[in-house]
């Protein structure tokens, strides 16, 4: 379970203590599914800013769910992490 901190998004606080720190504020947390009262870690994803986030909204939109973006979907704890 996670600690709630007053002030801080659930869904950022999943995030936070999935991979083992605190978030930088530039980073965004995106649902998957678009249910922003969906904080599962199974629904969120991890953008380093802005700028990435929009840039994964605009491939979706331009190309739909091609299997690049499946994969960076599959993938994005891998990285990010700590075991």
């Amino acid at each position: 379970m996670y600690k709630l901190i007053k002030g801080v998004p659930e869904h950022r606080i999943v995030v936070s203590n999935f991979i083992g720190r605190f978030l930088y504020d530039e980073e965004v947390v995106h649902h998957l599914d678009e249910n922003k009262q969906n904080n599962k870690i199974e629904n969120l994803m991890l953008f380093e800013n802005q700028s990435k986030h929009k840039k994964f909204h605009n491939k979706i939109a331009q190309f739909g769910m091609t299997n690049p973006i499946k994969r960076q979907i599959r993938n994005r704890w891998k990285n990010e992490r700590i075991m």
